[in-house]
């Protein structure tokens, strides 16, 4: 974990999945990442269901991070990009 927090990379945080693309579970919450969805990390906005969804208070949302994020932001970045379904 140390060795992570050391090679933080700010150049590398803005091209992470949970800037652009969410990720939606089989029973239709939704999740910032992927990483979020196996730790059961909703979104934290109003409505963190597909049932309730609503792009401007999605866009408006203040990510979950939590220590496995420097998985993804450290050295040149992870392969985590998301994709489209």
């Amino acid at each position: 974990m140390e060795k992570l927090v050391q090679a933080y990379n700010p150049a590398a945080a803005t091209n992470v999945m949970c800037r652009n693309t969410i990720s939606i579970g089989w029973d239709g919450y939704l999740y910032d990442c992927d990483f979020n969805q196996m730790l059961d990390l909703k979104v934290a906005c109003g409505s963190n269901h597909i049932s309730g969804f609503d792009i401007h208070t999605l866009n408006q949302r203040t990510v979950v991070v939590n220590q496995h994020c420097y998985g993804c932001t450290a050295g040149s970045g992870s392969s985590c990009g998301g994709s489209v379904a």
